[in-house]
């Protein structure tokens, strides 16, 4: 990690399908060059990106923070940030089950959903959740926010966006006042301001409507794209743990898609045998069974040395 202040933990690629503008190899690099002190990927329900994130990260020098955008039907959208491999593993399937409601493409993950038994948010801990509130703060959003405050024991935060529309001063303060820390974010879909005029084509598309007829479909400004730290802590000036908050939340997830690896399941042994001595044995039983005059030396040696191996990259479980 850079000594960098900030760390910005909202950013869509374009594998938030029709909606970001940018790579994920292009935001990882200008996120580097910006000299951001980390940077998470939270695409709309998928984690898709994820290994051109990681792999362009490592080369670009700069830490990144696994995320995703969770849509919430009934209630507001999450960015999720599992702190561990096991939290990672909640978050897949909580992806799963939304993706498995719904023809190809749509996802529908209810409320209920974070915190049942199985749910992702179930254990209270190695999640990191952010709540991203609406565009118009009302009553059922804070009631919702009481909600998840009140079932969600791990560690909860309100992202902050500027949105530009001369009220961002009421907002943030109102935003401020609702119990919950802020966390300082761009909502980012494109690395640089350039994008704007492909990123309008995106929503046009996305809206099935012309430029022409897109209106408020668009997005309001061309300011959804990585800001410099410096950049950043003016905007929340007036607001410092919103920004010092991004670190805490880097400090605290880290887990990376290295600790990933395939796991074969556990069957079930006779007594007193590992998983990889009952392997040799039925590997013998069965090569005698072949070879009922005897099993050629060739054989053998190629067998030794499978087994060998089997058991040096333990593909028979422990």
């Amino acid at each position: 990690m850079s000594d960098s202040f900030y760390a910005e933990l909202q950013v869509a690629s374009n594998f938030s399908f029709l909606r970001g503008a940018s790579h994920p190899e292009e935001l990882m690099v200008t996120a580097a060059a910006l000299g951001l002190s980390a940077v998470a990927l939270t695409d709309r329900n998928s984690v898709s990106g994820l290994v051109k994130a990681h792999l362009a990260a490592k080369q670009a020098g700069i830490r990144l923070v696994v995320g995703c955008h969770v849509e919430i039907t009934d209630g507001p959208d999450m960015l999720v940030y599992p702190t561990d491999r096991a939290a990672y593993g909640r978050l897949m399937r909580l992806l799963t089950l939304g993706k498995r409601r719904v023809p190809k493409g749509e996802c529908a993950i209810f409320s209920d959903d974070l915190l049942a038994p199985e749910g992702v948010f179930a254990s209270g801990i190695g999640q990191v959740a952010v709540v991203v509130p609406p565009a118009h703060l009302d009553e059922a959003f804070e009631a919702q926010l009481r909600k998840l405050k009140d079932r969600f024991s791990g560690t909860l935060y309100l992202v902050a966006n500027f949105q530009y529309s001369g009220q961002d001063g009421p907002r943030l303060k109102a935003l401020s006042e609702l119990g919950v820390p802020l966390l300082a974010g761009n909502d980012v879909h494109a690395h640089a301001q350039a994008r704007r005029p492909l990123q309008d084509v995106l929503s046009c598309i996305r809206e099935g409507c012309t430029i022409h007829e897109a209106g408020y479909r668009l997005h309001a400004n061309a300011e959804r794209h990585l800001n410099p730290p410096e950049e950043m802590a003016r905007l929340f000036a007036d607001y410092p743990d919103a920004v010092a908050n991004t670190l805490r939340v880097v400090q605290a997830c880290t887990f990376s898609l290295d600790e990933l690896r395939y796991d074969y399941p556990v069957d079930p042994v006779p007594e007193g045998l590992t998983p990889q001595d009952h392997l040799i044995a039925l590997t013998w039983e069965g090569a005698a069974a072949r070879y009922p005059d005897g099993i050629p030396d060739k054989v053998r040696a190629q067998l030794d040395h499978e087994l060998e191996l089997i058991g040096q990259l333990s593909f028979a479980p422990d």
